[in-house]
């Protein structure tokens, strides 16, 4: 979201930036992984800024453009939006010097079907949440982007995940969240992600996770539904609070109610409306979240919010954690 701000948002990357096709994606699995998707990134990245390397690396974050079969242009990795410009003149020059013939091929570059993305199991007929983290209100604010940094992801459950989450058909009926599903939520999305990259929790750091659904209304078809729980995370061990940092014994947790509400349509059986919000004191910090010199502990917000059904397929930001085959 940083680079969003400080990037896309400028007026001469915006100008140039209509020549391109720009598209964007989670570097993790294409900067370690064997697959053919992957092995397509890799190849355009090592002309890049990140070539040339003597000590072996994975790392492959940045800004590419590349034709439309992976033959490069430029690269950088940056924040600033005048050496994005300058990268994307760059591109368009050594574009302009290609011959036409080398600028797209006859065929697709990738064969779809060999490309196995964590996509390919959307749970269309499940429930699919927008997740947005930010600080809340605090008396000391950090200064710059930082002070008013926030993140987004999406959140996925199975039709029958989603199902479990419904109540009976009865006012002050009542259903607990399933249990494995709540405790995924807790150690993917419930994240201090605001200003950066962090880690999934593992199971024995959601020290505590609860989230009861009443129904407090009828009408037809249509049942009201509201949520009430909470979730405490408490995680010890040794690692670094700055990028690239020395590694020393640390401590961080979010300890949080949890407030919703749902309007679910039973003969369509699914999710027509639906909130969900995450509120408590986070603690601590990890290498890549920008928390380095803000340790808490302060006010942080998740927000769910349901997903429209005609909005383009994106998987959580952390996929690998769910588990899903």
């Amino acid at each position: 979201m940083a680079t969003r701000r400080s990037v896309w948002s400028d007026a001469a990357v915006q100008r140039l930036v209509q020549r391109f096709v720009p598209v964007a994606d989670e570097v993790t699995r294409l900067q370690r992984d064997a697959e053919p998707d992957c092995l397509f990134f890799q190849g355009f990245c090592e002309k890049g800024h990140y070539g040339g390397r003597t000590k072996p690396s994975n790392t492959r974050q940045g800004i590419y453009a590349v034709t439309p079969t992976g033959a490069f242009l430029a690269s950088c990795n940056t924040r600033q939006g005048d050496e994005v410009a300058a990268m994307l003149q760059k591109a368009l020059r050594a574009w302009d010097r290609l011959p036409p013939k080398d600028r797209s091929g006859a065929a697709a570059a990738l064969d779809p079907a060999a490309i196995q993305r964590f996509e390919r199991l959307y749970p269309a007929d499940g429930l699919v949440l927008r997740v947005y983290s930010r600080d809340l209100p605090r008396a000391k604010v950090t200064e710059g982007w930082r002070g008013q940094a926030w993140n987004q992801d999406h959140a996925w459950f199975r039709r029958d995940e989603m199902l479990a989450m419904v109540p009976a058909a009865e006012v002050g009926a009542e259903r607990a969240f399933p249990d494995a599903a709540l405790l995924r939520m807790a150690r993917v999305h419930l994240v201090d992600n605001v200003r950066g990259q962090t880690l999934s929790h593992a199971p024995e750091h959601v020290a505590a996770r609860r989230l009861i659904g009443r129904t407090v209304a009828l009408d037809g078809d249509r049942q009201i539904i509201l949520f009430e729980g909470n979730v405490r995370i408490d995680r010890t061990g040794t690692w670094a609070t700055r990028g690239y940092g020395p590694r020393g014994p640390q401590r961080l947790g979010f300890d949080a109610q949890l407030y919703g509400a749902a309007e679910f349509d039973r003969k369509a059986q699914r999710f027509v409306d639906f909130k969900l919000l995450c509120v408590g004191m986070r603690f601590g910090a990890t290498e890549f979240n920008g928390r380095q010199d803000d340790f808490g502990p302060a006010p942080m917000g998740v927000a769910f919010d349901l997903q429209s059904v005609d909005a383009a397929v994106v998987a959580p930001s952390m996929y690998w954690a769910y588990g899903w085959k």
